[in-house]
């Protein structure tokens, strides 16, 4: 039962260990986030590339917003693997 226990554990912390890997954008090409799994993420607008960091939790995707003293953008990882953000921002995943 130990045995069974540390093995789950261990699965759990694996699990959420695990980060974003590739490139959301809008459906006009404006914005990009191209996100690492090691936790930063770079962001193209408007020709300006700009890179930060990102955490995932659970279904929720947190952005920092670079000099803003921890705040962050937020979004949702929807079932189609879709990101939904403020004022209605959706962002699909980019074909490689």
């Amino acid at each position: 039962m130990k045995k069974l226990l540390i093995i789950a554990l261990a699965a759990l912390l694996a699990a959420c260990s695990q980060g974003l890997s590739g490139t959301w954008s809008d459906s006009m090409g404006m914005v990009s986030y191209t996100f690492a799994s090691d936790g930063k993420v770079t962001v193209e607008m408007l020709g300006k590339s700009q890179q930060t960091k990102y955490r995932l939790e659970g279904d929720m995707l947190k952005v920092e917003v670079p000099d803003s003293n921890g705040e962050a953008l937020e979004f949702t990882l929807n079932e189609d693997g879709s990101l939904q953000g403020p004022m209605g921002v959706r962002l699909q995943k980019q074909e490689k």
